[in-house]
């Protein structure tokens, strides 16, 4: 079931609303302002009608949204990008990083970061629960440091690889930090369930804490401060 989540809205300034929708699997993020809005990530396949349903509950037509976002290739961020932009007409951007990844119909997950998310990988992989995508190519390959201002935000593009190669931060001028699958918080802040590249995964969670962000949008879990950004990750930046 999709709903708009129940937390406290945070607002920034007088003309940024954020409103996180959980898709069942993982959040898409709807960023609205005077300007339009944007779609940060995409939820599973066949979710499109119901996100575009949230969208019109926030009073806003589906051609309101200027740019899909997807932080990562994957299917629970990627999914339903391609009916979205039939639905609202708007580009979808990904780091061409992740461009091979939405190539193909079919999600390979990476390596899990123990054994028991290994067995849950094998699990999804041998019994085919995840269903598969409609492929594409990105409207738009972004790059590190790019600014979303064409778009209406006042936000740019951080290069966040280690999940997958092409994982991207989005980070605001006001200190929100939308960061997919780069940093979790399901029970606790912590590094991805299943990464591309350990070591490249934690240095951009280094990153992400040199931005010195006010709050954090995970694609799992709650929104959460700098403070348990630190205290996940600040012995492990500081001692590099």
């Amino acid at each position: 079931m999709i709903q708009i989540s129940t937390t406290p809205r945070i607002e920034y300034n007088e003309t940024m609303n954020i409103h996180t929708v959980f898709t069942g699997v993982a959040n898409a993020h709807i960023i609205e302002n005077p300007r339009g809005v944007i779609l940060v990530d995409a939820g599973m396949p066949h979710q499109a009608r119901w996100i575009v349903g949230k969208i019109r509950a926030l009073g806003h037509s589906p051609q309101a949204v200027r740019l899909i976002l997807c932080t990562h290739g994957h299917i629970d961020h990627a999914g339903s990008a391609v009916a979205l932009k039939r639905l609202t007409g708007a580009p979808i951007a990904l780091h061409r990083g992740d461009a091979r990844l939405v190539a193909t119909s079919r999600l390979k997950i990476p390596p899990g970061r123990n054994r028991f998310i290994n067995f849950t990988k094998w699990v999804m992989e041998t019994f085919g629960w995840l269903a598969p995508i409609e492929t594409f190519t990105p409207d738009i390959l972004l790059e590190d440091g790019q600014s979303l201002r064409e778009f209406g935000m006042d936000a740019r593009v951080i290069h966040t690889p280690g999940h997958t190669a092409g994982s991207i931060s989005l980070a605001f001028d006001d200190g929100a930090v939308f960061v997919g699958d780069a940093i979790l918080n399901l029970l606790r802040v912590s590094f991805p369930l299943y990464w591309e590249d350990p070591a490249s995964a934690r240095a951009s969670a280094c990153k992400i804490r040199a931005l010195q962000p006010r709050v954090l949008y995970s694609g799992h879990g709650r929104a959460f401060d700098a403070r348990a950004l630190d205290t996940f990750v600040g012995d492990h930046c500081d001692s590099k």
